[in-house]
């Protein structure tokens, strides 16, 4: 190799490419909007969302669901790093689990006996089973993309974060349009639908994400 071609190398090396926050973002920001859109026109967004939005227990999912995706995107980020795997801590997303579960307790203690399982099982199960994985797709996508660009070191964490942050921030999207307003309901299934598509995730980066 002549002297200027390893200079060249030398210098194209240390090029840095786009940063991954940046890169999260520019991915993330338009899957969202797409889910947002697709929610708006196939399944139209509740009628009384203003309402919902300004009652606790109803607004409760929307903010804890967001809560859940921006906490594990940002440790996603965090794990995109070599030492990621060393200062993330995950405690934040242990806390959102709690909270959901004090919810699931207390609407259980509140709802009469007879009223449980039509509280629990709804009208809208199927829908919210298939349609929260199904808008996870791209923010999932992207997320993992991001990931490979980084350089994790602990690739089943990095996919587990990536699950809960693009299946949480669906299923926030997703709750613009449902009407089931009882925590035994979302706690339950929004709660299988985000641990499915996690667990899709995690299996995912045990190989996409491994050096």
């Amino acid at each position: 190799m002549k002297t200027e071609d390893l200079i060249r190398a030398l210098a194209a090396d240390t090029v840095r490419g786009p940063d991954l926050r940046t890169t999260l973002l520019l991915g993330l920001l338009p899957a969202l909007a797409i889910a947002v859109l697709a929610v708006w026109l196939a399944l139209g967004f509740r009628a009384d969302l203003g309402t919902a939005l300004l009652t606790p227990v109803s607004a409760a999912r929307i903010v804890l669901t967001m809560l859940l995706g921006v906490i594990a995107s940002r440790l996603a980020l965090t794990l995109a790093r070599p030492e990621g795997a060393q200062t993330a801590r995950l405690w934040p997303l242990a806390a959102i689990a709690v909270i959901a579960l004090g919810l699931l307790a207390w609407a259980y203690s509140t709802t009469p006996p007879e009223a449980r399982q039509m509280a629990t099982v709804g009208k809208t199960m199927t829908t919210c089973l298939v349609t929260i994985p199904l808008l996870s797709i791209l923010p999932v996508g992207v997320l993992h993309y991001t990931l490979r660009h980084g350089a994790p070191t602990a690739p089943l964490r990095a996919g587990f974060v990536a699950g809960l942050a693009g299946s949480g921030l669906s299923a926030a999207i997703y709750a613009l349009h449902c009407t089931e307003d009882s925590p035994l309901f979302y706690v339950t299934w929004y709660g299988l639908a985000i641990a499915g598509v996690t667990l899709v995730s995690t299996l995912i980066s045990a190989r996409s994400l491994r050096w």
